[in-house]
């Protein structure tokens, strides 16, 4: 039996997923060991051998191909254990990286911190000034040397950095590389040559972007993680094969992709942030197959709750993206991320004497109090507990019973601070956690002239499917699918085995429109000659390679307002370039209003971009043909009273086992579908549904109270979403 595997390894637990042959789907976890992550990945394989009936070799042995998602590289980043990189900047330019354009203290941070400054700060330096070695050279804007790079300056630099300071990565950002890299490419070979054991990257290479301090962090991150994140990634790749892997492994990327790793090491920057990609790109290729084209994809946690857009059956790319307050430029699928999540910390805010959730998270150790591993304060999964929408005694099926009596205290011990009950108190929890969920996605959707009303959410990650009756019924959306049923928790790893070898090629050259058309060409033929290339160097022939192409393009004179249009192919006419121009204008005005661009200052092209695409061919997912609409006896578990936080009353309802959920089982509300690794909440008014691929399907209205647009692909009805 041949296996398509993926593996999302995560702060907290390590996923996950596989197809086999059939198109049969595998689930399992394990916690992750940060101490070595390939040890929890190899937790994880030995049980998803179990659920599939083999043995870890047998599995391995059995992979058609191996995909792997990790956080390393941001787990490196965020709890500062990087390697000690130092840092060759342009002489003068050597504080950007520390003075963060001025934003440092509020980069990425949530609206309400904003209104308290002075609980804001700086992030720790991933360079201290220390280690920072400002070198005489300069290329100025036009590619054109200014002043020669100072050869013995580097070298003394580099020695000093090395021998005296402890730099084991080395990061080089000079003004301009990406016009012209002579002088990186210089010291580069300087540093190799005298520490030919540091890891060395380059800005051209890393962000061959404008904006100096975004190149500049983008360079140093990706120095700081490299060194652990390649040792990871060959000591995984290595195991594998002594283990029975024949195919290479390949890394994810937030290009929504994956390459092998010996060619991810080359930049590890570009797996930071891969696991969210990977949800990403589960729920695509779930919608596809339920006819859905505009998703909005949620992944809550045990820390973060994550959202990603999929506009008309594509995911919404990004060009700048914040990690720890730091900003940097990189093109990605673009997912953004609060603190929110089944460990996020409950407390009263000392200004307004108020419930406040977040942004502090109790981690999975000691974890929230119910887990009764020494937590002390309450959080999101102790309210759930509170209120019985997580049963104490099947948590996680049963193998981990958790502590409800001391969930209670916790919460009324929060509650007592602000002269409220257990069950308030626990309510109020919950609505702010769910409140401050809807608010993302609103930020992600009508700030970008998106209605949250056209659009069906997925909810996965061991936390969403429990509170998405809440979340999504605040945002009016179409309705929720929860992925794969117990599957949704592992809905990362499953995204990651579904993903194709993608490639982004890129060139920062700034053309003002009418755009001259042989100049173009000739950069997109370049462009595309490079892709093809690198495919080939990954032994993929030109016939395999789909070549898709854009411009980042703005009105001239703009920093922040550039958007992403569609180049078509072939040779451009001066008629095809007016096409591309006109595209950036509606693009514009449907985003920003009608009449919002300056027409008068004219169009720029900034960056053009080639996106190679390798698709590979996996089995189609089965399905389940034997249709039934009730509920076997099996699946019915009783009913518990759960203290519902949208109505704010206790009431009987109905528990299922989800395992025995099968196609066509329908379920009302108010109810809770248990699994091993989530649970379900069906709202009082609410419909569940099971489709013919394992999808739950959440109904935020009875049949009855209007026509439903949302459905499972295959159903009985027939019928589709957009």
């Amino acid at each position: 039996m041949a296996y398509y595997i993926g593996v999302d390894g995560g702060g907290t637990f390590t996923d996950c997923a596989a197809m086999d042959e059939s198109g049969r789907l595998y689930f399992a976890k394990a916690a992750t060991t940060k101490e070595d992550f390939a040890v929890g990945m190899f937790d994880a394989l030995s049980a998803l051998a179990d659920e599939c009936g083999t043995t870890v070799a047998g599995l391995i042995a059995s992979a058609e191909r191996f995909n792997l998602g990790t956080t390393v590289g941001t787990n490196l980043l965020v709890e500062r254990r990087g390697a000690r990189t130092g840092l060759l900047a342009t002489a003068g330019h050597g504080d950007s990286i520390l003075i963060m354009r001025g934003t440092g203290r509020t980069a990425g941070l949530e609206l309400d911190l904003l209104f308290h400054p002075q609980a804001t700060q700086k992030p720790v330096p991933l360079v201290p000034r220390a280690l920072i070695r400002e070198i005489h050279e300069r290329i100025d804007c036009m590619g054109e040397e200014v002043v020669p790079l100072d050869e013995e300056a580097v070298e003394a630099a580099v020695r000093g950095l090395v021998n005296d300071a402890g730099a084991t990565a080395i990061a080089i950002a000079f003004l301009w590389s990406f016009k012209n890299p002579a002088h990186e490419l210089r010291a580069q070979e300087i540093v190799r040559k005298v520490a030919p054991e540091v890891y060395v990257s380059c800005s051209h290479q890393v962000a061959p972007r404008m904006g100096e301090y975004e190149r500049t962090v983008a360079t140093v991150i990706n120095s700081y993680v490299a060194p652990a994140s390649a040792a990871y990634f060959r000591r995984a790749a290595d195991r594998l094969h002594e283990s029975g892997l024949r195919h290479p492994l390949l890394i994810m990327q937030i290009s929504g992709g994956v390459l092998p790793a010996e060619k991810a090491v080359e930049i590890p920057l570009t797996s930071l942030g891969s696991g969210p990609v990977g949800g990403l790109m589960g729920s695509l290729s779930l919608a596809r197959g339920l006819g859905h084209k505009n998703i909005i994809a949620t992944d809550m946690g045990g820390t973060s709750f994550e959202v990603g857009l999929i506009i008309n059956s594509e995911p919404l790319v990004g060009e700048e993206k914040i990690i720890d307050q730091y900003r940097y430029k990189i093109p990605q699928l673009e997912t953004t991320s609060i603190a929110c999540g089944g460990g996020s910390i409950a407390r009263v805010d000392p200004f307004s004497r108020s419930i406040r959730v977040g942004p502090e998270s109790a981690g999975a150790d000691p974890g929230p109090v119910c887990y009764g591993r020494g937590g002390t304060e309450p959080t999101v999964t102790d309210a759930d507990v509170t209120l019985g929408l997580l049963s104490a005694e099947r948590f996680l099926g049963g193998r981990m019973p958790l502590d409800r009596e001391g969930a209670l205290r916790a919460i009324a011990g929060l509650g007592e601070q602000i002269g409220l009950g257990p069950e308030e108190t626990a309510a109020g929890i919950l609505r702010i956690n769910n409140t401050r969920a809807a608010e993302l996605i609103r930020q992600q959707t009508v700030v970008r002239g998106y209605d949250p009303r056209d659009f069906v959410v997925y909810a996965y990650g061991g936390a969403g499917p429990l509170h998405a009756f809440a979340f999504a019924q605040e945002l009016g959306v179409k309705g929720v699918v929860i992925p794969l049923g117990n599957g949704a928790s592992t809905l990362s790893a499953y995204g990651c085995s579904t993903s194709n070898l993608v490639l982004n090629i890129e060139r920062e050259r700034v053309l003002f429109a009418p755009f001259p058309v042989d100049e173009l060409n000739t950069l997109l033929v370049e462009l595309e000659k490079q892709a093809l290339d690198s495919m080939r160097e990954l032994g993929k022939s030109g016939e395999e390679v789909e070549i898709e192409r854009y411009g980042l393009m703005r009105y001239s004179g703009q920093w922040l307002h550039s958007l992403l249009v569609h180049i078509p192919p072939g040779d451009l006419t001066v008629d095809a370039i007016g096409g591309v121009v006109n595209d950036f204008r509606s693009m514009y005005d449907a985003l920003y209003g009608q009449g919002a661009g300056v027409v008068s200052q004219g169009v720029e092209l900034v960056t053009t971009r080639v996106h190679a695409v390798v698709r590979l061919q996996r089995p189609a997912q089965a399905v389940e043909k034997a249709f039934k609409k009730s509920v076997s006896a099996a699946g019915r578990l009783g009913t518990r009273e759960i203290f519902w936080p949208d109505r704010m009353e206790r009431l009987e309802s109905e528990v299922f086992d989800g395992r025995e959920i099968r196609y066509g089982n329908r379920i009302a509300g108010p109810a809770v579908v248990e699994l091993p690794y989530t649970s379900v909440a069906v709202g009082v008014e609410q419909m569940l549904e099971c489709d013919a691929f394992g999808n739950f399907l959440l109904r935020l209205e009875q049949p009855s109270a209007r026509v439903s647009t949302y459905t499972a692909a295959h159903g009985p009805a027939g019928g589709s979403s957009s």
